[in-house]
């Protein structure tokens, strides 16, 4: 899930363990983001960001009429994603892969849908994609969008390190370009790239002592999303390996604090060309 187009740090980094990380985010919060995702009367989708396919996985297995474009900016994220999709035993009948700058697209043809999961935040100008890609719609084709809202991010306790990492993390993503609030503005980016009938929700995770399992597993899955960030932070000399290490411990103390809070919002944008 990644369009790094207009920016060559990504906050994630591409090694492997992240190419896996992303597989892995995707699975854990597979139902809340696709309990209000549709595209069982669409034939060919655009994904705009398709990174290694975590979620090209999941569209998929989820809509087996489904033929798919990922566009990805960066080649290893290609690569990564046709072997994953083939070792799923997906060929190209259900899915080809475009090596491209989503804020300059060149496309063969156009498409019934269009879908974006986790990518915006990461674009400095993300109206630049929503207008690049319009052309390549047909009219009154779907545009679905899943994108962060990192304020919302709330523990029980809290953990002085976590949120301090939180901060710092956020922090640098916005030097870099990015836009960690990037959810809350999707209302604004979509009338603005012309698009119309756009409507909005709030998904996500409010977690306590009554989803202790669910709990656990997704305090394990914001550590690694949080760790994720680590060595690029390391490397700019932004954190110290003592405060990565404090957040880590922080989060596993909360996961396994029966009376912890775990909240979380994301916002899921639908729109029409």
């Amino acid at each position: 899930m990644s369009d790094n187009s207009s920016n060559n740090k990504y906050i994630h980094g591409y090694l492997e363990e992240e190419q896996e990380r992303l597989r892995e985010q995707a699975l854990v919060i597979e139902n809340p983001i696709y309990d209000f995702i549709d595209f069982s009367g669409v034939k060919e989708l655009l994904e705009i960001g398709s990174g290694v396919g975590a979620q090209t996985e999941i569209l998929l297995r989820k809509f087996p009429y489904l033929k798919i474009t990922g566009v990805d900016y960066e080649a290893k994220q290609i690569t990564k994603a046709m072997e994953n999709m083939s070792k799923l035993g997906f060929g190209m009948d259900r899915v080809e892969y475009i090596q491209q700058d989503a804020t300059s697209l060149h496309l063969g043809k156009t498409y019934d849908a269009a879908f974006i999961c986790w990518v915006l935040e990461h674009i400095p100008q993300p109206v630049r994609v929503l207008k690049s890609m319009k052309p390549f719609l047909k009219k009154g084709a779907m545009v679905s969008i899943t994108e962060v809202f990192n304020r919302t991010f709330y523990t029980y306790p809290l953990e002085p390190e976590v949120m301090e990492y939180w901060e710092i993390y956020n922090k640098y993503q916005e030097e870099i370009g990015g836009d960690p609030q990037v959810g809350a503005k999707l209302g604004d980016l979509l009338l603005e790239a012309g698009y119309i009938d756009i409507e909005l929700r709030s998904g996500g995770f409010h977690l306590d002592s009554r989803n202790q399992e669910e709990k656990r597993i997704v305090f394990n899955y914001w550590k690694n999303l949080m760790s994720s960030g680590a060595p690029l932070l390391l490397e700019e000399n932004i954190i110290t390996e003592k405060q990565v290490k404090a957040m880590q411990v922080g989060m596993d103390k909360l996961r396994d604090l029966p009376s912890s809070i775990f909240y979380y919002r994301f916002i899921q944008a639908t729109a029409f060309a």
